[in-house]
């Protein structure tokens, strides 16, 4: 609620400097174009580059949609006044002087109605008016246990001839081998795993 209010009021503040920049810059535009290089023309060319840029920051960054809504709609309203209702104009301004670059219908209407509509385009946006998520831990951690969470730690390395089990695998075979003394090796060796005890197929075949 804070980042609106706040964003309310620095686009207040910045519609009537707007206007005026827009204002005047359009008028002494035209010395430049005409080829006189002088302090008005160039000084009114970089006023209009650095008005778009302000323009141009409050359309796309991520603050307030109304900083942006709050400068945009007075340009266009001034803009469209004597447009759309110019016996208003006169008795609304009457203290103002219709000569003056700032009153409404000059040359900078052509620069500030595409500038306030563009404010209040970026402003109506559904995404401008959600808040920026927050990084949470779930945010700083790496891809991989974003989606299938931490990786399991696994065993330190053996020590020594000694086989560690490690998880999701089958346990080692025991080998019966014959025993000493037996010179005919009449005895098949056997192995045993999960299902009993099963010969040795190397060793079957050998024998036969």
């Amino acid at each position: 609620m804070l980042r609106h209010l706040l964003g309310l009021l620095v686009g207040i503040a910045l519609a009537p400097l707007l206007w005026i920049s827009v204002s005047w810059s359009a008028g002494e535009l035209p010395g430049l174009l005409e080829g006189g290089v002088s302090v008005a023309p160039v000084a009114a060319a970089v006023l209009l580059v650095l008005a778009g840029f302000a323009c141009a920051y409050l359309a796309a960054a991520r603050v307030s949609p109304l900083t942006a809504g709050a400068a945009g709609l007075p340009l266009a309203a001034l803009a469209l006044w004597p447009a759309v209702h110019p016996a208003s104009l006169g008795s609304a301004l009457s203290w103002l002087n219709p000569e003056s670059f700032v009153y409404p219908g000059g040359p900078g209407v052509s620069v500030a109605l595409p500038l306030g509509a563009l404010l209040l385009f970026s402003a109506a946006l559904p995404g401008r008016w959600r808040s920026p998520a927050e990084a949470g831990p779930a945010m700083m951690a790496a891809p991989w246990e974003r989606v299938h969470g931490p990786r399991e730690e696994l065993p330190e390395p053996p020590v020594g001839d000694t086989v560690p089990e490690v998880p999701g695998r089958r346990t080692a075979t025991e080998v019966w081998e014959p025993r000493e003394g037996d010179p005919a090796r009449t005895t098949t060796p056997f192995s045993r795993g999960e299902g009993g005890w099963t010969p040795l197929d190397g060793e079957s075949g050998r024998r036969d």
